[in-house]
C-alpha cells in the first residue's frame, strides 16, 4: 500500500541522516526532516478524509430487517455439526439459520424468523438482474432481442453486491403512512464495489482519495448504493414509467416489472462495469399478480388446494440444507477449498442434527408448526463453485467432487445436495424451531 511505502521511505531517510558523520544533527533538524517526510502521508490522509462519502440516511419510516447481531452461521465450521443422529433431547434437530435473497444471486439477508407462504419465504428472490441479449441477423436482416436473467453462474461478482431489506416500522424515524417507502412495503438497498478512474487530474486525485478512504474504512473499494421499492404502488409505477416486459428465466418467460427506471443511468453503468456485463442491464421484479407456476416435482393443486408458484427462484419456493451434508462434501474437496461455506449453496433454511444426506429420502416434514412438502432433491450446477465471500469462481470445485458421489437421483445426471420444498401451510419459521420428519420415500427428479 502507498502508506506503507511512505513509512519505509521515512525510516530509511532518517537512518541515512544519522549515519552521515559530516552533518551536524540538532533536534530542529530531526523535527524538520520528519515533518517533511511525513507531509505526503499527512496529505494523503486528509485527502481521504475530504473524499470520504457519508452514507445515505436510512429509508424514512423503515427499519432494517437484516440480522444485526452475530450471525447464526458464525460457528458453521465447528466439527460438532458434522455429526448427526436420531433426534433426542441431547441431539435435537433444529433450524440453525434462515436466509432470504431479495435480489437473485446477490448477497443474502439473514433473519431470526421468517414469514412463510405457499410461494416461499417473504422477500425471497423477488427481483433479478437481467441483460438484453440480441440474436444474430436473420437472412432478411431482422434482429431480435430479449431480456435474459443473470446469475452467479455467468457473473460471479454478483456475490459482491451487498443487500439490505428495509421494511415499514411505525417506530422508525420519519414514519408516515403516506411515505414513499412505507407505501411500497419497504425497499431493497443494494451496494456494490466500484473504483473510479484515477487519471492524472483533479478529478482523478479526488477519486484516489475515495479509494483510500474506502481502504481506511475496511473496504477494498468504494461502494455505490441504489434503492428500489419492494412493492411499488400503481401511482409510483405510472409516474416512474415502469414497463411490463418478458424476461427469460430458464424455460419460463414471465411478464415482469422492469424497475430499471428506479436506478440512475450512471449507477447502472457502474454496476455493469463491476459485474463485467457488456449488454444493456436492468432489474426486474416478479409481478405479484402473475407468479411463475411450478408444475414439475411439486404437489398437485387438486391434492393440496393451491398451485405451487415462485418468484425469481430457480425451481421451487424454498431450499433446505443439512449442515452435516456440507461438512461431508467439505471433507472430500481438495484442502485449499476447505472449509466450504454453506452459503455457496444459497439455502433458505439451514438445519442441524440429522446425519449427512438423511434428508435425501424425506417426503414430508414439519418445521416448527408448519408442514412442508419435500418436493424433490436440489440438482446442482456450477453456481456453488463461486466463493460467496470473494466472488471468485473455480472451474471445478466443489462440483467435481460432488459429481463423484452425489449423482444419486435416477431422474438427473447432476449431483444433488439439499432439498426443494413447497410449504403446505402459511405461518412463521424461526431459528431454533424443531424438525420432525413425517414421511420418507423415494424421489425421482423430472426435468
Amino acid at each position: 500500500m502507498a502508506s506503507n511505502h511512505l513509512l519505509d521511505n521515512l525510516f530509511t531517510s532518517i537512518e541515512k541522516t544519522y549515519q552521515n558523520p559530516g552533518l551536524h544533527i540538532t533536534p530542529t533538524t530531526i523535527i524538520t526532516t520528519v515533518l517533511a517526510l511525513l507531509l505526503p502521508l499527512i496529505s494523503l490522509f486528509f485527502l481521504a478524509l475530504s473524499q470520504r462519502e457519508e452514507p445515505l440516511p436510512p429509508p424514512a419510516g423503515c427499519c432494517k430487517l437484516n440480522k444485526n447481531e452475530l450471525s447464526n452461521l458464525s460457528d458453521q465450521f465447528a466439527k460438532k455439526y458434522s455429526r448427526g443422529g436420531e433426534p433426542s433431547s441431547s441431539n435435537p434437530w433444529r433450524v440453525k439459520a434462515l436466509m432470504v435473497y431479495p435480489l437473485k444471486s446477490c448477497g443474502g439477508v439473514e433473519l431470526d424468523k421468517a414469514e412463510v407462504g405457499h410461494n416461499g419465504l417473504k422477500y425471497d428472490r423477488q427481483f433479478t438482474l437481467a441483460q438484453q441479449v440480441t440474436s444474430l441477423p436473420t437472412l432478411e436482416g431482422k434482429v431480435n432481442s430479449h431480456w435474459n436473467f443473470i446469475t452467479l453462474r455467468q457473473f460471479p461478482r454478483l456475490a459482491k453486491v451487498e443487500v439490505e431489506m428495509w421494511v415499514p416500522d411505525p417506530e422508525a424515524p420519519g414514519y408516515s403512512k403516506n411515505g414513499e417507502w412505507v407505501k411500497s412495503d419497504g425497499c431493497v438497498v443494494a451496494r456494490f464495489p466500484f473504483s473510479p478512474d484515477t487519471e492524472l487530474s483533479v478529478a482523478g486525485l479526488k477519486n484516489y482519495g475515495k479509494i483510500l478512504a474506502a481502504k481506511l474504512g475496511g473496504k477494498s473499494e468504494p461502494m455505490v448504493e441504489f434503492r428500489i421499492p419492494f412493492n411499488p404502488t400503481n401511482d409510483r409505477m405510472k409516474s416512474k414509467g415502469y414497463r411490463k416486459e418478458p424476461v427469460k428465466i430458464f424455460g419460463d418467460t414471465p411478464l415482469a416489472l422492469n424497475v430499471g427506471c428506479e436506478i440512475p443511468a450512471e449507477t447502472l453503468a457502474q454496476l455493469k462495469y463491476t459485474l463485467g456485463v457488456t449488454n444493456p442491464l436492468t432489474i426486474f421484479r416478479i409481478d405479484p399478480n402473475s407468479p411463475r407456476e411450478v408444475l414439475q416435482n411439486a404437489p398437485k393443486k387438486e391434492e393440496v388446494g393451491f398451485q405451487t408458484s415462485i418468484g425469481m427462484h430457480d425451481a421451487h419456493p424454498v431450499q433446505i440444507q443439512n449442515l452435516a451434508a456440507i461438512h461431508d462434501v467439505s471433507s472430500k474437496v481438495p484442502s485449499k477449498f476447505r472449509p466450504l461455506n454453506v452459503l455457496r449453496y444459497r439455502p433458505n433454511i439451514i438445519f442441524t442434527g440429522p446425519p449427512a444426506f438423511a434428508e435425501d429420502s424425506w417426503k414430508t416434514a414439519k418445521i416448527g408448526s408448519l408442514t412442508l412438502d419435500i418436493s424433490c432433491r436440489t440438482t446442482r450446477c456450477k453456481l456453488p463453485n463461486v466463493d460467496p465471500t470473494t466472488g471468485i469462481a473455480d472451474r471445478n470445485e466443489p462440483g467435481t467432487t460432488m459429481r463423484k458421489y452425489r449423482v444419486i437421483d435416477e431422474g438427473s445426471k447432476s449431483a444433488c445436495l439439499g432439498m426443494q420444498v413447497t410449504p403446505l401451510e402459511e405461518g412463521v419459521i424461526s431459528v431454533g424451531d424443531s424438525i420432525e420428519v413425517l414421511e420418507t420415500g423415494d424421489h425421482f427428479f423430472f426435468e
